[in-house]
Parts: C-alpha cells; sequence; structure tokens
C-alpha cells in the first residue's frame, strides 16, 4: 500500500465515531416502557419477587439449560435493573433504584445481587438495555443472600448473553461494566487484587470475596466483572478506608475504597449443574 493509501486509512479509523450514551433517554425509556408493563398487570410486583426471594433454593435445578449467544460487544448483554412507582402527587410512573444485571442465557435468564431484590420496592421490575429495549422480570430462580448473588428470569428471547469464565488469577486485569449513580453504561478497568474470605455469623461455610481496583459506586451492583475470557465476578459492595476511623465511620480523611466482589466460582454454584448450548468465546476484554 502507498504511503498516502495508509494516512488516509489511519485517518478513517481515527475519525471513528465512538457509541454515545444519552443518559436521559435511556431513563425515560425504562420510565415509558416499564410503566406500560405495570399497566397490564400481568408481572409480578417487586414486593411478589421479594417474598418469592425468601423462598428461592440457592442454586439452581438439576439441568437447568442455558441457551447462550456470546455478545458482539460485551456492553449488549448488559442491562439496567430497577422497578417504577407512583409518587400519589401525580398519575404518571416513576423510576426507582437503578442497579445492574447482565444475560447468560437468550431465553432470558439473567443474574444481579441478592441484595438487589431484598430492597426492592415498587410495581413492576424489569430490565433495559442500552438501546432502550425494556423487559419484565417474571420469577426468581435461586438465590443466596451470603455470595450475593440471583438467578432470574425476563420475558424475553434471542437475548445477547456473556460466558462465565475460569476464577481470575490475582493481578489480572479486568473491566466492569455497570450504572454508577445513574451514569449509565460505565466501563472501568483495573486488576484483581486478592481473594478473601468471610466467617460465617453460624455453622455455614465461610463466604469467598475478590477484592479488584476497578471503580464502581451506589448502581453498579450487579455489574460484571469481566477479564480475558469471560465474567470472572459481579460486582457487590464498597468498604471505605477512614484514616481516623476504627469502626468504618467516615471520620478523618478517606484514604482508600475496597471494592468486593462475587467471585465466578459463587455464581457457578448458583447455577447449579446447568446444561450449556452453542457457547463460543467471551467477547475481547477491550470491545466496546
Amino acid at each position: 500500500m502507498k504511503p498516502a493509501a495508509l494516512l488516509l486509512a489511519a485517518t478513517l479509523t481515527a475519525s471513528a465515531e465512538p457509541p454515545v450514551i444519552h443518559d436521559a433517554a435511556i431513563l425515560a425509556a425504562f420510565e415509558k416502557k416499564v410503566g406500560a408493563f405495570a399497566e397490564l398487570d400481568e408481572f409480578p410486583t417487586a414486593q411478589k419477587l421479594k417474598k418469592s426471594l425468601e423462598e428461592a433454593p440457592p442454586s439452581a435445578a438439576e439441568g437447568l439449560e442455558i441457551k447462550s449467544s456470546p455478545a458482539a460487544s460485551a456492553v449488549d448483554a448488559v442491562f439496567l435493573i430497577g422497578s417504577v412507582y407512583k409518587c400519589g402527587r401525580c398519575e404518571k410512573w416513576h423510576p426507582g433504584g437503578v442497579a445492574t444485571a447482565w444475560s447468560i442465557g437468550t431465553d432470558g435468564l439473567m443474574i444481579t445481587n441478592q441484595h438487589v431484590f431484598a430492597h426492592a420496592s415498587g410495581k413492576v421490575m424489569a430490565v433495559c438495555d442500552r438501546h432502550g429495549n425494556a423487559y419484565p422480570i417474571t420469577e426468581i430462580l435461586a438465590a443466596d443472600a451470603a455470595s450475593d448473588v440471583a438467578l432470574f428470569r425476563v420475558k424475553a428471547d434471542s437475548l445477547p448473553t456473556l460466558t462465565l469464565s475460569e476464577p481470575a488469577e490475582i493481578g489480572s486485569d479486568v473491566q466492569v461494566i455497570s450504572h454508577p449513580h445513574r451514569n449509565f453504561f460505565f466501563h472501568t478497568f483495573g486488576k484483581v487484587a486478592r481473594y478473601t474470605s468471610e466467617p460465617s455469623r453460624d455453622d455455614s461455610p465461610e463466604t469467598l470475596w475478590m477484592n479488584i481496583t476497578a471503580d464502581f459506586a451506589k448502581g453498579s451492583s450487579g455489574g460484571p466483572v469481566i477479564g480475558k475470557n469471560g465474567v470472572v465476578g459481579m460486582v457487590a459492595s464498597t468498604r471505605s478506608i477512614y484514616y481516623e476511623s476504627e469502626d468504618g465511620s467516615p471520620k478523618g480523611p478517606l484514604q482508600m475504597v475496597i471494592k468486593n466482589c462475587v467471585p465466578a466460582s459463587a455464581i457457578k454454584k448458583l447455577l447449579g449443574s446447568p446444561v450449556l448450548q452453542d457457547g463460543t468465546p467471551q467477547p475481547a476484554l477491550n470491545q466496546r
């Protein structure tokens, strides 16, 4: 190729427009479409889902069928999850708190944190992708409070999916896609910092957690932690360290924020012994 042609090719590549996220438009689509689901009165309320959470088994039924169709770009398999409510001062439906969920099965199988449902309120709960497509939640299939994981289903088919990977090594690169404080489809990058165990309050086994350095915040709960070959964990919580505090209270300068994540092993345990179909390699770490 001639130098001029090389320069033209480089210029065209450099000028390609990146995808732009319109937070207000996505939230408006969520409000409108989930509000329409609420008017149908066909889907379980947040309160009913919350109650079913208490009765859900800690892992899915034997032989759960998972049909995968890996997303061309990982972000296409990440969703908002939340509910709508009426304020009592008008007739409009309003969005409540928003967290993150991701698709693991083309027929509506999804994963998020257990605490997302435990703290739910409002009318219908649903998920919404970055294009404004919304899908109502129909049932919770399995949940474990100790590991903070939940498997649920939405009314959908042909969804793009993410694929679970083997546990990530300490120091390996990871990416989080989530919705910190309604900054939707936000990508952050970091590394696996360590694995740590938390003693149980009864005779149950200790809980394993993964710490990472990639940033996340409220609204990120349930966001996938993606490694080189797939999902290696899921966002769960943060713990702030203040210089003059001994009990975690905000006293003195903030020094560091510990990022706690559910490891892939806990998600695999949630799924039980699934029957996998049509799995192919996970999208690369740096895809948009």
